[in-house]
């Protein structure tokens, strides 16, 4: 037993494997970090009932926040 082929060819292989990082040009926008960023409303909870209410972002350091649950009123003070 052997092998036969009628005639040798030379063609080239035009594969090229590529591995590895890319080089662009493009220029990505800087990240903008989001926990920096306060939101607007504040999630407080009653010391009184323990009900949860959510209050827009005070402007001072100080302030008061009045349950807004009828039955109880309990007024809580921050930052004193």
């Amino acid at each position: 037993m052997g092998l036969r082929q009628s005639r040798i060819r030379e063609k080239k292989d035009s594969y090229e494997d590529q591995m590895g990082w890319t080089v662009t040009q493009q220029v990505l926008e800087p990240f903008e970090d989001l926990e920096s960023q306060e939101s607007d409303i504040l999630t407080h909870q009653c010391s009184m009932c323990g009900s949860i209410m959510q209050i827009p972002h005070p402007k001072r350091e100080r302030y008061k926040v009045i349950c807004a649950y009828s039955e109880c009123g309990h007024e809580d003070m921050i930052g004193f």
